[in-house]
């Protein structure tokens, strides 16, 4: 791996995931939504709370004057109530001044209005404090913080001065602390409930991430994997409108590559194919040149020398210049039979020949060349045996395929010694092939040559070959016939002879119509 691909692998490991991303963003922002929350309940609600203090002291100062102005109702009972009900302590002064009213004071008090009885409550009851913020006034009404200066306890107070419509004034006290009190606590449990929910939305924000993410990530795999020109996998549709969009897009990218590269891959092949037709081409050509130039030699040498002796007896020794023309004549067929050969072997090779595939019972193919060469049999006193079954029926171009015969029979004859017998026969080699074999007795190949004898021009017996008229091509042919039909061929040793087999497809049909 280069320095610089190392250098991005190291860059994308060190980047966060999409899905980290988000968290840590998303959690970000919710805790600093907590911290504001926090902040502003600890520094605000202190001053809601004093809002709300002056408000409560408000409305319980019309409390205090619904009980001051209905005679049916026990006065100090219903100042009981509001005072408990509104955790407030009262002090009530009447319109000239005098103290008549206070929540501390356990004697004997006069029932309003306030003024028509002299009975007051002692200046000993009433609270000394001092004013140590005015939070505001109107209508002769006001509310402010005091401090208590006389118990020592520096006890704040919110208090509150209300005028009646009797013109009595009522002063509400209330403990700070206790607002204080309630602050904290508010502050605390509002603190604890925001944590809390914010621990719960970022564990479902987490979850919903994941829904969004994970689609991106597998649709990062199957993108790597179509770098690497693996299209097998497809992206699923997502719940996102967007997602699914992307998914489909990358499926529709991912068919049209896989399209265009098994487009190009089949014009590769065809490429391929062209480029080693050619070869072969170019192969027999060197072969076709080089076996015909050897070949051709000689009965050019033949021919050229005879036309001379021709000439020479044409006029004075007339029966020895026919035998001359009976040799050129010899030879010009041999030459042809030669070169004919050899174009058989280039059409198979080359791929020009197509096969014409047809149903044929493979008996008669082997029984008609028995019947054809019987004169050249008895003469030899070969023994033919055909056990070859009658019913056996194979597929393939009987045409050529008559020739695979006839050079293996043709060949078993030029080789057969010993008891003389050529027998053929047949075996099922598996549930779409037979294979069909030709055995000669006589002597088994040598070792050295049985590796070759399928090469164009190859003779083992290079003296026996030439007088039988014979060019090593017959083999060679097979093979091309075999090779075309994709089928195997080969040659087996016995102690008492060689067996020459090829494949051949079976038929699907049971009969022939």
């Amino acid at each position: 791996m280069s320095r610089t691909k190392k250098q991005k692998t190291s860059h994308y490991k060190q980047k966060r995931t999409l899905n980290q991303k988000l968290l840590n963003i998303i959690s970000t922002v919710l805790v600093l939504i907590i911290a504001a929350i926090v902040i502003a309940t600890y520094e605000g609600l202190d001053t809601v709370f004093l809002a709300y203090s002056a408000i409560d002291s408000f409305f319980a100062s019309y409390e205090i004057e619904d009980a001051y102005f209905d005679d049916t109702t026990d006065f100090f009972l219903a100042m009981d109530n509001i005072e408990r009900e509104h955790a407030i302590t009262v002090e009530i002064y009447s319109a000239s001044g005098d103290f008549v009213y206070a929540s501390s004071f356990k004697g004997e008090m006069s029932m309003p209005p306030y003024g028509k009885y002299p009975l007051v409550v002692p200046e000993v009851e009433k609270r000394n404090y001092e004013i140590i913020q005015d939070l505001g006034e109107f209508d002769n009404n006001s509310f402010n913080l005091s401090k208590d200066t006389v118990s020592g306890k520096n006890t704040e107070y919110l208090v509150g001065s209300w005028v009646l419509e009797s013109g009595s004034t009522v002063k509400i006290f209330k403990v700070k602390s206790n607002v204080d009190t309630t602050t904290k606590i508010a502050v605390t449990f509002i603190s604890f409930v925001t944590f809390v929910i914010v621990c719960i939305a970022i564990f479902v924000i987490s979850i919903l991430i994941r829904r969004i993410t994970t689609p991106l990530t597998e649709m990062s795999h199957i993108t790597k994997n179509m770098s690497s020109l693996d299209f097998s996998q497809k992206c699923e549709p997502g719940d996102v409108a967007e997602i699914d969009l992307l998914a489909n897009s990358i499926n529709e990218m991912s068919d049209s590559l896989e399209t265009a590269l098994l487009d190009l891959q089949q014009k590769n092949k065809k490429l391929e194919d062209d480029i080693e037709q050619e070869k072969t081409i170019d192969q027999l050509r060197q072969v076709f040149i080089s076996g015909v130039s050897h070949e051709l030699k000689t009965p050019i040498a033949i021919i050229q020398g005879y036309a001379e002796g021709l000439k020479l007896f044409l006029e004075t020794d007339p029966e020895t210049a026919g035998k001359y023309c009976d040799t050129i004549i010899s030879e010009t067929t041999r030459m042809n039979d030669l070169v004919m050969k050899l174009l058989d072997i280039v059409r198979y090779q080359s791929g020009e020949y197509k096969l014409f595939y047809e149903d044929f019972y493979i008996h008669e193919l082997i029984e008609s060349w028995f019947d054809r060469n019987a004169e050249i049999l008895r003469e030899k006193g070969i023994t033919p045996i055909n056990n070859v079954p009658t019913d056996m029926i194979c597929s393939g171009d009987s045409f050529i395929l008559s020739t695979v015969v006839n050079n293996y029979m043709s060949n078993a004859v030029s080789h057969v010694s010993g008891e003389m017998v050529i027998r053929a026969s047949a075996q099922e080699i598996n549930d779409g092939t037979f294979r069909i074999s030709i055995f000669n007795t006589g002597t088994p190949i040598h070792s050295k040559d049985i590796d070759k004898i399928w090469n164009s021009f190859y003779r083992a017996d290079k003296a026996m070959s030439r007088a039988q008229g014979r060019f090593g091509l017959g083999l060679a042919i097979v093979a091309s016939i075999q090779d075309l039909h994709e089928q195997a061929y080969g040659v087996t040793n016995h102690e008492d002879g060689v067996e020459f087999w090829f494949d051949v497809k079976k038929s699907d049909n049971n009969t022939i119509s």
